[in-house]
């Protein structure tokens, strides 16, 4: 161990140099506090050993002035004292001296203080090195997360792209609301032309949050979603050859999907409920099958009241062979059809008091006469003065579709 020794006294010097280099250490002498302090930043001495009365600067005074250099390695410091009173101890260790000798020293006594500062040394260099370990884990962690950052914000910009645009398909318009719990959502919904007198919609609600539940919010969109959309081809759901779409009423759609999903190794730890319909606009009629979902709401304009859905169903991905059951319903001028997912009806108040369905009804009657982009904005800002904040525990998704 590099001691560096501080002492005015030529002769304690010398001696004590002596018993240091025979016990095996490496000794570095001063005069005085100026010079032991300059060696000291010049890393001379993990251990200083310095007289306390000196002139220029003394012992406690040297102390005082290592501890507040801030060094990057810690030095043990031990005072020689021809006193052994109370108040000369309690001034030392506010000084920041760690230890005491009183001269004349003892060889021994010297050895045994010499071998405690030597295992505090090795503590705090063991505590540095874990310390650089735990920077450079944190480092790494730090890259990794900002790597998960990247692409979570590229999975949401993907997602966001899996949503259709507002818009109007003949004689009816539809628009909806998202707003994800966190940066990816498990809800999804969407809308489509099979033929020139059909619009397919649905709305889809993954168990859990997360990653995993968009990632089959996603594949699920994929296979509801067909490859030649309203995006790609148009108002009439043509294929690349110009065949329109074969239609599938829903009840048959929810059960496919059902029996895929059950296959695959997704439903051992999610399910999804839905809702997936068709409007037949040369009719004026939807045709409605649902699965676990909340039911979806219809607005009487003529009744100026709600008709809530009666279909029902089983969730998808509890069991395979479950079959879904149709509703029609007449949907006329000035109707309008409302799915949401139950992330609305139980966004709870700070107080945990659940928003619940005859709210939400409340506020869709009393927006009865706007429009739907005003009926979206005033669902989103009375869940959010409800909720007290941004940040909501559930994808909050509604699907609305008005008919003119």
């Amino acid at each position: 161990m590099q001691v560096l020794l501080v002492d005015d006294d030529p002769t304690s010097l010398v001696f004590l140099s002596a018993v240091l280099r025979k016990q095996g250490h490496e000794v570095t002498t001063a005069r005085n506090g100026n010079e032991a302090f300059d060696k000291v930043l010049h890393g001379q001495g993990s251990i200083v050993i310095s007289d306390w009365n000196m002139p220029k600067l003394s012992g406690p005074e040297l102390c005082r002035k290592i501890r507040a250099a801030m060094l990057p390695h810690y030095v043990y410091f031990i005072l020689l004292t021809v006193r052994n009173d109370k108040e000369s101890l309690l001034e030392g260790m506010e000084a920041g001296a760690d230890d005491f000798l009183v001269k004349p020293v003892d060889s021994q006594e010297l050895k045994a203080r010499l071998r405690a500062g030597e295992r505090v040394l090795l503590l705090e260099q063991a505590l540095d090195e874990r310390n650089a370990a735990l920077d450079r884990i944190n480092g790494e962690l730090t890259l990794a997360y900002e790597t998960i950052k990247r692409d979570l914000a590229t999975a949401a910009s993907i997602q966001g792209s899996l949503l259709p645009q507002p818009r109007d398909w003949r004689d009816s318009k539809l628009d909806w609301l998202f707003i994800p719990s966190s940066v990816l959502a498990g809800d999804m919904l969407g809308y489509f032309p099979v033929n020139a007198s059909h619009l397919a919609f649905f709305q889809i609600d993954v168990s859990g949050h997360g990653v995993s539940s968009a990632l089959i919010s996603f594949a699920t969109s994929k296979l509801l979603l067909p490859e030649r959309g309203e995006h790609r081809s148009g108002d009439h759901g043509a294929d690349a050859a110009g065949e329109e779409l074969p239609f599938l009423s829903p009840d048959r759609v929810i059960g496919e999907l059902n029996r895929r999903f059950c296959r695959a190794p997704e439903s051992e730890s999610h399910f999804l409920t839905m809702v997936y319909g068709v409007l037949d606009d040369d009719n004026g009629r939807l045709t409605l099958s649902a699965a676990g979902h909340p039911p979806p709401l219809l607005w009487r304009a003529a009744e100026h009241d709600f008709v809530e859905s009666q279909v029902r169903g089983m969730p998808v991905g509890v069991l395979e062979e479950n079959l879904y059951d149709c509703e029609e319903l007449p949907f006329g001028p000035g109707d309008r059809m409302v799915i949401y997912t139950d992330g609305i009806v139980e966004c709870p108040s700070p107080s945990g008091e659940l928003f619940g369905l005859e709210r939400f009804r409340e506020v869709l009657r009393d927006t009865a006469g706007f429009s739907l982009a005003e009926v979206k904005e005033a669902v989103s800002e009375t869940l959010r003065v409800w909720r007290g904040c941004e940040v909501f525990p559930d994808d909050i998704s509604m699907l609305i579709m008005e008919r003119r």
